[in-house]
């Protein structure tokens, strides 16, 4: 007997060699102790990131307890480069997964906890009322959501143009933004402005959308420009198109459908090599590109939602067809099996390092949107998300995202 204490003893001293002292303690012989008064314990907040309306999960969105009150966004264009540091500091942080939910560790309890959840401009202040310690305290779904409206919280400025062939702001309005923040003039107090593409209407008195692309400094108001597929190209109307270069270049956001792919194949040369131009699209069921880390994060956000019953196929309305693969370092999201990309994004300046890049542009070969967008706006949008629109909201939400390494 004995000498099997003593060979447990030793086992047990080289155990605690290799392993560091026990945090709950340990006498001599091995056997445990009841913890310490200050033993550590996992105190937490748990729960699920919406957009807007409350309903609808979102994936990467920065979940953390501010050390100070976060300062106020600069409107207008910056060069948002991902960085690790986050506005008033954080006492801890984490991102919400493929599926909106998140786990944030090392919670200081008490009352009244302050939390922000954000992502690109978009951000919310709330307060838990009570953090128990050494416990989980789960959010009920629909509470950390994303600010409906101004009085709410930070809202990106984005403009939208709208056009005769996709209604886009459909969208925007079904994900839960209140109507009182779509405006027609960039002067207003509103988050959201109109103008007209050809084809389009939109609610009060808005400027044709020539005076949104052939203006520089009218464009740099916005985080954001939302192309709507004006039914053709119509080139006539976008005579200046190295001023929408310059301003993705300095870290715009662009988004176009179906007939706006004229900006990238056409009319602004640096933006052509992005991809090959003429695919085969079908009515096929698209894949997503699980190549990259996003992707395999997208092909389970749309299974989480209910656009996708297969994980990596999701069944898409019109498609066009009119972009072929795409040329490294662009992203492809969607494909057809005719070889066809039905998403794509790449970073701006195209062609500079990533260091060096500050903006975003997403392509989406289809009509993406259901509904009509006139002067009743929103009342003839349709009241349910199609997967094409669902799919749009996870790429909206990465477009206004800081720009990080490109996949």
């Amino acid at each position: 007997m004995r000498t099997a204490r003593i060979y447990l003893l030793l086992i047990g001293s080289l155990l605690l060699a290799a392993c560091g002292p026990n945090k709950r303690g340990e006498d001599d012989d091995g056997i445990p102790d009841a913890p310490p008064p200050d033993a550590p314990c996992p105190t937490t907040i748990s729960g699920k990131v919406f957009a807007p309306n409350g309903t609808l999960p979102l994936y990467n969105v920065t979940v953390y307890i501010p050390q100070l009150l976060p300062t106020a966004f600069t409107d207008g264009v910056t060069c948002s480069q991902c960085t690790t540091s986050l506005p008033g500091g954080s006492v801890t942080q984490t991102k919400s997964d493929a599926e909106g939910k998140f786990v944030l560790s090392d919670v200081p309890p008490g009352t009244d906890v302050p939390v922000v959840i954000t992502t690109g401009k978009w951000r919310r202040q709330l307060t838990v009322p009570f953090v128990a310690k050494c416990v989980d305290t789960p959010i009920p779904d629909g509470t950390f959501r994303l600010p409906k409206n101004r009085n709410e919280g930070d809202i990106p400025k984005i403009a939208i143009v709208t056009g005769g062939c996709d209604p886009l702001a459909c969208i925007v309005s079904k994900m839960g933004v209140d109507s009182s923040e779509f405006g027609s003039s960039s002067a207003g107090p509103q988050r959201i402005t109109f103008y007209n593409g050809t084809g389009g209407s939109a609610p009060g008195t808005p400027q044709p959308a020539t005076a949104l692309w052939g203006s520089l400094p009218e464009m740099m108001k916005f985080d954001m420009v939302i192309n709507s597929c004006e039914c053709s190209e119509y080139n006539e109307n976008k005579t200046t198109p190295d001023l929408l270069k310059q301003y993705a270049d300095a870290g715009g956001r662009v988004f176009g459908s179906h007939y706006h792919y004229t900006w990238t194949k056409n009319l602004i040369p640096a933006w052509q090599g992005v991809a090959q131009w003429g695919g085969a699209s079908t009515t096929a069921p698209d894949l997503v590109d699980t190549s990259h880390p996003d992707g395999q994060a997208f092909s389970k956000w749309l299974t989480a939602v209910g656009a996708s019953t297969i994980p990596g196929q999701i069944t898409l309305g019109t498609k066009t067809g009119d972009a072929g693969p795409v040329n490294a370092p662009t992203t492809r999201w969607l494909y057809s099996t005719g070889n066809a990309t039905d998403y794509l994004s790449f970073k701006t300046p195209v062609g500079l390092p990533q260091e060096m890049q500050c903006g975003k542009v997403v392509y989406a070969g289809m009509h993406v949107s259901s509904g009509t967008v006139g002067t009743t706006f929103p009342t003839a949008c349709s009241t349910t998300f199609t997967p094409d629109e669902k799919a749009l909201v996870f790429l909206l939400f990465d477009l206004g995202s800081c720009v990080d390494i490109i996949f």
